[in-house]
């Protein structure tokens, strides 16, 4: 009986030390892939503000223009999109990965499109003044200066501004077809009957 006691205590003592030899070589192996992929993942643009070229696009209005400005990235991603009053960033935008070239495409969520190419460090001049003022023009363009809706660009008003101007009488306020700022049949026929008397 002693004797299997002693063959199950060393069986035991063998399994123990085999067990913590694998163990130990899975984790140093574990730490060498970890550190590999460390290296490996490095990121080509560091968290830091950047120039760019920046290609801006508006499918609404099918405005189109290039500007030099600086970008914010942080992980790897373009967060935010300088301009001279203002700026651009994850409220308008969900942050894009840059390629090993330094390059991404933004949309925003209204759909407008930034594709952004990083030229280096944090420019000393950019165009944000420029951007700011093509895009201030931009949302003019498509605004109704009576009620500021959203308007077609080549329409001077939105269409319920249209509606009112062609259909009030100047006069009274009242609505009918077609008066086009004019006066409506009733003040016509009020203007008709004074002239009578």
């Amino acid at each position: 009986m002693n004797l299997l006691r002693i063959i199950f205590v060393c069986f035991l003592f063998i399994c123990t030390q085999a067990c913590k030899e694998s163990s130990a070589s899975s984790y140093s192996n574990f730490d060498d892939e970890e550190s590999y992929t460390y290296e490996e993942e490095e990121e080509a643009y560091p968290d830091d503000t950047y120039c760019a070229d920046v290609k801006y696009y508006n499918p609404d209005t099918g405005a189109r223009s290039n500007f030099t400005l600086n970008v914010e990235v942080e992980d790897n991603e373009v967060t935010v999109i300088h301009f001279f009053t203002g700026w651009l960033d994850g409220s308008e935008f969900s942050s894009q990965d840059l390629d090993s070239n330094g390059y991404c495409s933004i949309r925003l969520y209204d759909g407008r499109k930034f594709e952004v190419q990083i030229t280096g460090s944090e420019c000393s001049y950019t165009d944000g003044y420029k951007i700011q003022n093509d895009i201030d023009d931009e949302i003019a363009e498509v605004t109704c200066p009576r009620c500021g809706s959203s308007k077609y660009s080549y329409d001077d008003y939105c269409d319920s501004c249209e509606d009112e101007i062609e259909n009030t009488c100047s006069r009274c306020g009242g609505y009918e077809y077609y008066v086009n700022g004019g006066l409506c049949s009733d003040c016509k026929r009020d203007d008709e009957e004074n002239d009578d008397w």
